[in-house]
């Protein structure tokens, strides 16, 4: 098994994005997700990003994220696809070439199985048409996709090279999907892997996500064997930690990637 190209997020860390990818590469990351505050937050625009990412010797393995896309109807699809080219338009200037799409959220939003997978599908054509992938994120408080056992079929359903899945070790653990489960999943149709850990909790799921993520081993669920698993189930792409934890972001970017990539490097 071919070791894997590792890669931390952003949001993991507190202060400048200058800051944020020095640390990833002197802790040995290579490859990092990023926002669109990334490349506009900064005065001089995004010059700023390309030059930290070229110095630092870092690829972008996802841009994050669409969300609220698939079964909103004509009018919310249509305008949808319209921000999705210009995330796209984003992602050029920064060489990514994969698109997060979140399960959506909106309680407003269709649960019809043809519905959803046609606007994916209209979706994945014009990520194609841009030589894009679409990686559809599943999140435990999706409206209707919430579960990683419905996001495969819908990644079936959809049969489009330019759509697969973002796995995601935090939403695969929280809505109880076994480990057995992966033997099952196809690894050629998971585009990237984010792993974390979290700790046994009674909090809603998406409190807990964005505000008690811990890294890899440092808490309650099995995530560096979830992440043995996928690469031993031939997933080739990128591996990236990514935790959202306003207790990491109070820390130097330095001792937070060292110890984001202690967490994984002697397992991986």
């Amino acid at each position: 098994m071919t070791k894997p190209v590792l890669g931390c997020t952003t949001v993991t860390f507190g202060g400048s994005l200058t800051d944020k990818v020095r640390a990833m590469y002197a802790a040995g990351f290579e490859a990092t997700e990023m926002w669109p505050r990334d490349v506009f937050e900064h005065a001089e625009g995004p010059e700023v990003a390309q030059r930290a990412l070229r110095e630092n010797d870092l690829k972008v393995s996802v841009y994050q994220a669409l969300r609220d896309y698939e079964g909103m109807g004509a009018e919310v699809r249509n305008a949808k696809l319209e921000i999705a080219g210009q995330l796209m338009d984003q992602m050029d200037l920064i060489g990514a070439d994969i698109l997060v799409l979140c399960s959506n959220c909106d309680a407003s939003s269709s649960a019809d199985e043809e519905e959803v997978a046609d606007d994916l599908a209209t979706l994945a054509e014009l990520a194609g048409e841009r030589d894009k992938r679409i990686a559809y994120e599943v999140l435990a408080w999706g409206s209707h996709v919430n579960d990683y056992r419905a996001g495969v079929e819908l990644v079936d359903k959809v049969d489009h090279p330019a759509f697969g899945l973002m796995l995601d070790s935090f939403h695969y653990f929280w809505t109880g999907v076994p480990l057995s489960f992966l033997d099952e999943m196809d690894m050629s149709k998971v585009f990237h892997l984010e792993i974390a850990d979290l700790p046994k909790c009674a909090l809603p799921a998406i409190e807990v996500s964005r505000n008690y993520r811990l890294f890899p081993g440092e808490g309650a669920y099995p995530a560096l064997e979830f992440t043995e698993k996928v690469l031993a189930n031939g997933y080739s792409g990128i591996v990236t930690v990514e935790i959202f934890n306003a207790a990491y972001r109070a820390q130097t970017a330095d001792d937070v990637a060292a110890r984001a990539m202690a967490s994984v490097k002697n397992a991986l």
